[in-house]
């Protein structure tokens, strides 16, 4: 009995050190502090100058006027939505209805998960503050990238959005 109680013991005492390891290895968890801007989030300001709900056009202004304030701060946000890549199950989905006709997969594209949507704003994002050489660079370097072909699209098309913009003013 008593060498079942120590090998019981320094079974608990390994598990514990394991468990130890496993929580102290791991990473914290980011969070996610969007930048706020008259108490509104960037994914907030991003939607309205979207033109989501139908926004008047003096609601879009405002919209991009509160994306400019927020400046470069929302690059790391922007940057991280424009790279969504979606899993493999949903790419899939859509592989399969594309064919469909356009009411159909639009009406399917309204039930996708926030991410996307977030993506498709961020490139609007990178339009309005197109003026940094930092977000042309690091788009550069992820619309090259062959390695993530579901962030080159994203990326292009964010690049495209913000050399035009930067060209006509």
């Amino acid at each position: 009995m008593r060498k079942r109680r120590k090998a019981l013991v320094w079974t608990l005492i390994g598990l514990s050190i394991v468990i130890a390891v496993i929580l102290v290895s791991k990473p914290p968890p980011r969070r996610h502090n969007q930048p706020v801007y008259k108490s509104l989030k960037l994914a907030h300001w991003l939607d309205r100058a979207n033109g989501a709900r139908h926004a008047t056009p003096e609601e879009i202004k405002e919209a991009e006027d509160a994306i400019r304030a927020i400046g470069t701060n929302a690059f790391p946000w922007l940057l991280e939505w424009t790279g969504y890549k979606p899993s493999f199950a949903k790419r899939f989905f859509f592989g399969v209805i594309e064919p469909l006709p356009q009411y159909v997969y639009s009406r399917l594209w309204g039930f996708t998960h926030r991410r996307e949507m977030l993506a498709e704003q961020a490139v609007h994002g990178f339009r309005v503050l197109h003026t940094n050489a930092f977000a042309f660079e690091t788009l550069s370097k992820m619309a090259s990238d062959t390695n993530n072909p579901w962030m080159q699209r994203p990326a292009a098309k964010a690049l495209l959005t913000v050399t035009n913009t930067a060209g006509g003013r």
